[in-house]
């Protein structure tokens, strides 16, 4: 079974405007409420894709029903609903000019609710994998991720990590099956700007994070595409698709969803990273994830 990791789940709320006035009353052309956060996004792309699996993560408040209620009918799910806080509220503002995103706190994760999500880590075994995405709530310490991977792993369990900083770089050291740096967090990691297009540095790079532990490499190049570094050190681009881009948001998310479905139904990396492109270029083509026939389309199998 694959679980989904979402430790600060949201209700995010895109507004579309002409243009964006600081100091004034904004009102919006369109908006659309989407239940979200790194992990549920991969969980409903992946569900998309036909692979079952579960997300795991923190609740709280009356925004953290909405969040359940709101995600029942798409993909199944096993949150923890805090005693105390609200679930956070995001909001994505498109103009013009680009995205605008405020997102919110969200709760404190206190130890209790932790342990709780710890003991269910804890049941895992070799036939599972967990996908560890994006940042923590207030509180939680950067070795959470590479916690939460000791603990997994021990029981044979395997894991992918899209984060950022040293939440990622802390659980290299328990053999990340694949990590998904974009080309500005991959320069971050080793205090360098990276150009999208220098294959020599992104090479390097994401070879030295192959050293420290991980296992695969993906380098996601924004609208360029993305490359992977592969097991076998086999280094492969695909461009992204040509389209009227609609929204970058949850791109990334909705690309590393198509990676793992690929690997899961036994595609080679490389053909894995093919449907992941074409799975977050459908992301960007639309104002929601991407739907089956959205991503078919794009890989000419309609």
């Amino acid at each position: 079974m694959i679980y989904t990791v979402t430790l600060n789940p949201s209700i995010d709320c895109y507004m579309t405007l002409d243009a964006l006035k600081e100091g004034a009353t904004n009102r919006a052309g369109s908006e659309h409420i989407r239940y979200g956060g790194k992990g549920i996004n991969v969980s409903i792309v992946l569900k998309e894709l036909g692979v079952a699996n579960t997300a795991l993560g923190f609740i709280a408040g009356s925004n953290g029903i909405a969040i359940s209620e709101g995600l029942k009918e798409r993909i199944d799910t096993d949150f923890i609903m805090l005693d105390n806080g609200n679930s956070r509220i995001n909001l994505k503002i498109r103009t013009a000019e680009g995205e605008t995103e405020v997102n919110g706190i969200g709760p404190v994760i206190d130890d209790n609710a932790l342990k709780r999500l710890f003991e269910r880590l804890d049941k895992l075994t070799g036939e599972d994998t967990v996908i560890l995405s994006g940042s923590v709530p207030q509180g939680l310490s950067e070795t959470i991720y590479a916690d939460m991977a000791d603990k997994f792993t021990s029981k044979g369990a395997s894991f992918v990590c899209d984060s950022t900083g040293k939440l990622l770089l802390n659980t290299l050291k328990f053999g990340p099956e694949v990590i998904k740096p974009n080309v500005d967090e991959l320069g971050d990691f080793f205090e360098k700007k990276i150009d999208p297009m220098d294959m020599d540095e992104i090479y390097s790079c994401a070879l030295k994070l192959k050293g420290m532990g991980a296992k695969e490499v993906i380098v996601s190049l924004g609208k360029d595409g993305a490359v992977i570094l592969d097991d076998k050190n086999a280094f492969t681009m695909f461009s992204a698709y040509k389209g009227e881009v609609k929204s970058s948001v949850c791109a990334g998310d909705s690309l590393l969803a198509g990676f793992i479905a690929g690997k899961k139904k036994g595609l080679s990396s490389a053909d894995a990273l093919e449907l992941g492109v074409a799975a977050g270029s459908a992301c960007a083509f639309s104002y929601d994830l991407p739907t089956l026939e959205e991503i078919n389309n794009l890989l000419g199998k309609a």
